[in-house]
């Protein structure tokens, strides 16, 4: 998980650093962070709902940085060891049981 954090950690702040942050780019005007983390969160997920994709990650990552790195690192490792998992255990189901061939003489 510390290792999917540290990649979401750069790729957000890069993504950050590649928008255009004038208001006129984004549509609207990012407002200051609000007192409550609920608050900063429900703010940013009205944005989107309006439309305003670059204007809410600008607004919800200059906030919430950290929280966004350690909950996208947990869902995505979480995704990554299901993956895992499943392919796994596929492999071992091949190994253990392949599969027969026939030949073209009928001898199996």
């Amino acid at each position: 998980m510390f290792n999917f954090s540290i990649f979401i950690f750069v790729i957000g702040w890069v993504l950050w650093f590649l928008i255009d942050k004038h208001p006129a780019s984004l549509g609207v005007v990012v407002p200051d962070e609000l007192d409550s983390l609920l608050d900063n969160f429900q703010l940013a997920f009205d944005m989107l709902a309006a439309g305003y994709i670059r204007a809410s990650f600008v607004f919800i990552w200059k906030a919430h940085y950290i929280y966004l790195s350690v909950i996208t690192a947990l869902l995505l490792s979480a995704i990554y060891a299901g993956l895992s998992n499943v392919l796994r255990r596929h492999h071992l189901r091949q190994l253990m049981w392949p599969k027969k061939r026939i030949d073209g003489d009928g001898d199996k």
